[in-house]
């Protein structure tokens, strides 16, 4: 279960593995199953949706639609300029299977996997 192959905790008790994503709190969640193809991790504490993002790409789903369009550009590249066109809820093309999920705590992670491994 994907669930199980997440970790929350310090920096310091994380720092081992090689896909994790700070949290704006401090903490850190870090993926902790195979690297049997690349992996990228992001994750935020849902919050209030700043007002010129949520005017720009709008509040429902914003948090989920964020972490998966980071864990797209980190396991393709691209820059964070080009998150405007990465916030689609599928991107095709790319070659990343994503998945998303909600922790205890409020916090929305999205783990992407580049390659035809499943990802559980």
């Amino acid at each position: 279960m994907l669930r199980d192959q997440l970790s929350v905790g310090s920096d310091a008790e994380l720092a081992g593995y090689r896909a994790r994503s700070h949290l704006h709190d401090g903490r850190v969640v870090a993926w902790t199953g195979s690297y049997d193809v690349p992996v990228a991790v992001d994750g935020e504490v849902e919050r209030t949706v700043p007002a010129a993002l949520a005017r720009r790409f709008g509040a429902d789903g914003f948090w989920e639609r964020w972490t998966r369009a980071e864990c797209v550009a980190k396991l393709t590249g691209r820059g964070v300029v080009d998150l405007v066109d990465l916030m689609a809820a599928e991107v095709p093309g790319t070659g990343v299977r994503l998945s998303t999920l909600r922790l205890p705590g409020g916090i929305v992670v999205s783990v992407g996997r580049l390659g035809d491994a499943p990802n559980s």
